[in-house]
């Protein structure tokens, strides 16, 4: 399978690269040195507490006994919980970007670098940044004034990630990839691991711009029996449609 899109001129990966790298750089807190600070504290417990009961469950009070911190304390800090969830939200948006960089300094220093360090990051979730982020997004925590970070963090993500390879192939590369992550974060993705996993490869093969192999035969026969079984249950409506004889 060949897959060819247009793409527009690029000036090397550096110009992405250090998008990325320089956002990265201002937007995430300086490195913690030493004992923990109250501020510290207070977000490693907040997003603790996230992973287990969500974000709207949050309150001051129990952010305050994980931190073992005095509500006073919590309050000196965050006022409002809004405060404290933007915060949380913000050191997730420097994870996020923490990941992209992991995965990126793996690979070569070619254009699709950083395009395809994004795909990496969000399909094998290696950084484990998938249940933070998914227990934000429940229970209409998107829609919160405490998730600006997030926004502008998706807003500003593309630009970085389509910079070299070009638009068209970024988009679709990121369509794609967020398709299938929404999926899975909502429990509705219909894919096995083997097909999910062909998934990724194709993907792949779009950001690398390159020739894929056909699918194993196993994968072929299981595609092929999908399909019948699609193919039969129409049948089986226009034939329960369809008018009787007169």
């Amino acid at each position: 399978m060949m897959v060819r899109l247009q793409q527009s001129s690029h000036s090397g990966f550096h110009t992405s690269s250090h998008l990325l790298a320089s956002k990265s750089m201002n937007d995430k807190p300086a490195g913690k040195v030493g004992r923990p600070s109250a501020r510290d504290k207070i977000l490693d417990a907040t997003l603790a507490l996230v992973k287990e009961v969500g974000a709207p469950a949050v309150t001051i009070d129990s952010v305050a006994e994980r931190a073992g911190l005095s509500k006073g304390g919590v309050l000196y800090h965050f006022p409002f919980k809004e405060e404290l969830l933007t915060a949380a939200n913000e050191d997730i948006v420097r994870r996020l970007y923490l990941a992209r960089e992991a995965e990126a300094a793996q690979l070569p220093d070619t254009p699709n670098r950083a395009l395809k360090a994004y795909v990496l990051a969000s399909a094998f979730n290696r950084a484990g940044n998938d249940q933070l982020t998914t227990k934000m997004l429940a229970a209409g925590s998107m829609l919160k004034e405490s998730a600006d970070p997030i926004r502008r963090y998706w807003k500003e993500r593309f630009p970085q990630i389509a910079a070299d390879p070009g638009f068209d192939r970024a988009a679709l590369v990121h369509v794609a990839t967020e398709g299938l992550w929404f999926m899975e974060m909502l429990g509705l993705s219909p894919f096995s691991k083997e097909q999910r996993a062909r998934i990724v490869e194709i993907i792949l093969s779009i950001v690398d711009d390159s020739v894929l192999e056909p699918a194993s035969t196993n994968a072929s026969v299981e595609t092929k029996a999908l399909a019948q079984t699609v193919k039969q249950g129409r049948r089986r409506t226009a034939r329960d449609k369809a008018p009787p004889s007169p």
